[in-house]
């Protein structure tokens, strides 16, 4: 199956020499986790993502995107969509933009994970749950400050953490809904966790099949699911984890 197939042709695009400001406010605005950013003869050069937005405090407003653009491969409309699923899930990425074959690359459309697995849905193994979910979760505590949680997202290569407390998992705060909330890093009033965390808390038995799991991410329109067993906190699947055991079979 090919991406044209599947792919979304509305993009939104940011140039080189736009401020991080602009990226940050199209993100908050639109829910949109990347943006292919082209230079002034409309050729792709790259993305950026919500991660690297959140790297620039509001006290720099004036840095430019060029020094945040992230490689990615050319995907075009003739690619197979399991090739385009092998590198989402490499770069954790949930979209990549789709080009043309032109030496100078410009943004056709994008394509992100869950049109994947929609495409893919008859093909999804027939696995549960606790065979695959991760079991190191990392977490924070509702009552931690913004800022702490902040790095802590930025520096292990997660998008989002479940929020407790103590013991009970009671929400969830993403990298975007940090973005979204419009708190800065160095605010003299420093927010916590629990001012903005999502509620209420999306959970899977680890007895659920993935494919039942994979439906719910999509139906819910979220990244990741905590999975509970007699009210605990166990493991956790993301879309990362459903496009690897996907492409492992």
């Amino acid at each position: 199956m090919k991406v044209n197939k599947f792919m979304q042709k509305h993009v939104v695009s940011v140039g080189e020499k736009d401020h991080i400001t602009h990226a940050r406010q199209i993100m908050r605005d639109h829910n949109y986790q990347i943006l292919p950013v082209v230079n002034a003869y409309d050729c792709l050069k790259g993305i950026i993502t919500d991660k690297d937005v959140m790297r620039v405090t509001s006290t720099r407003s004036n840095v430019t995107i060029d020094g945040f653009v992230s490689d990615v491969p050319l995907i075009t409309a003739e690619d197979d969509i399991r090739s385009v699923l092998r590198s989402m899930s490499e770069l954790r990425l949930r979209y990549l933009p789709v080009v043309d074959k032109q030496a100078c690359p410009v943004v056709t459309g994008i394509i992100g994970l869950t049109h994947i697995f929609t495409a893919l849905n008859e093909k999804i193994p027939e696995k549960k749950i606790f065979e695959i979910m991760k079991t190191d979760v990392e977490t924070c505590e509702r009552s931690d400050i913004l800022n702490k949680v902040w790095s802590n997202l930025l520096n292990s290569g997660i998008s989002g953490m479940p929020v407790m407390d103590k013991k009970e998992p009671v929400g969830m705060i993403t990298i975007h809904d940090i973005i979204k909330s419009g708190y800065a890093r160095h605010s003299r009033a420093p927010a916590r966790v629990e001012k903005i965390m999502n509620t209420p808390l999306y959970t899977i038995s680890k007895d659920e099949t993935i494919k039942a799991c994979i439906e719910q991410l999509l139906r819910l329109n979220v990244g990741r699911l905590c999975v509970m067993e007699n009210g605990a906190l166990i493991g956790m699947m993301d879309l990362y984890d459903a496009a690897q055991i996907m492409i492992d079979t």
